[in-house]
């Protein structure tokens, strides 16, 4: 019996890394991943050397530099279903702290439809306090979570409004489809040594009592 337990107990663990290995791809931010972008070097430079105008370091409220004179980036279009969604877009920025201090900056984010027409909102969080002169700087967020009416081919938007103390180095954009979480596969997983512990208890009080 014990070695029939023990059987069972390998299969169970191989069972969960090859779950592990070949899970359908899903994170927080959704449960299938759309498309990856890796702005390029000329994309980057080009935001990178933006200068905001001086009515920009002034701007205050959630929604007030959607107006405001930015610097502006689009993504190749995708094809966003109305029964796959939500979509989120991730945005990671990479970089340096140009001096010591808060590394500061703000964005606005959207989605530009084929008929020539947008939705932009404020796109705030992209931002590290109290970081060393030079240190490298990893900053990421997620866009809140949009439906589309239709099916339609759409194309992500992200305008740059204001950097401060950054040196940009790079720019990764990610697109999520449907909603994120935890599965019931997720969870098991996540309490795979706990079952294993139990197993091997049971095993020790039952040679024990044997």
């Amino acid at each position: 019996m014990i070695n029939t337990l023990c059987f069972g107990l390998c299969l169970a663990l191989n069972a969960s890394h090859a779950y592990a290995d070949n899970k359908v791809q899903s994170s927080e931010y959704g449960k299938r991943l759309e498309v990856e972008i890796q702005l390029s070097p000329e994309d980057v430079s080009r935001l990178a050397n933006f200068q905001a105008p001086e009515e920009n370091k002034k701007l205050s409220g959630p929604m007030a530099s959607v107006t405001a004179t930015s610097e502006r980036w689009r993504g190749d279009s995708i094809n966003a279903g109305k029964d796959t969604g939500p979509y989120t877009m991730v945005v990671t920025l990479k970089g340096r702290a140009k001096t010591a201090g808060d590394v500061s900056t703000m964005w606005n984010s959207g989605w530009d439809f084929s008929d020539d027409s947008a939705r932009v909102t404020a796109f705030p969080g992209l931002s590290k306090l109290g970081v060393k002169a030079g240190e490298q700087v990893v900053m990421v967020k997620a866009t809140a979570p949009i439906r589309f009416k239709e099916s339609r081919a759409v194309r992500p938007v992200l305008e740059l409004v204001r950097a401060d103390n950054f040196e940009f180095e790079s720019i990764f954009v990610q697109i999520w489809s449907g909603v994120g979480g935890s599965s019931w596969q997720d969870i098991l997983m996540s309490f795979r040594w706990l079952i294993a512990g139990l197993i091997l208890f049971f095993l020790r009080w039952w040679w024990v009592k044997r």
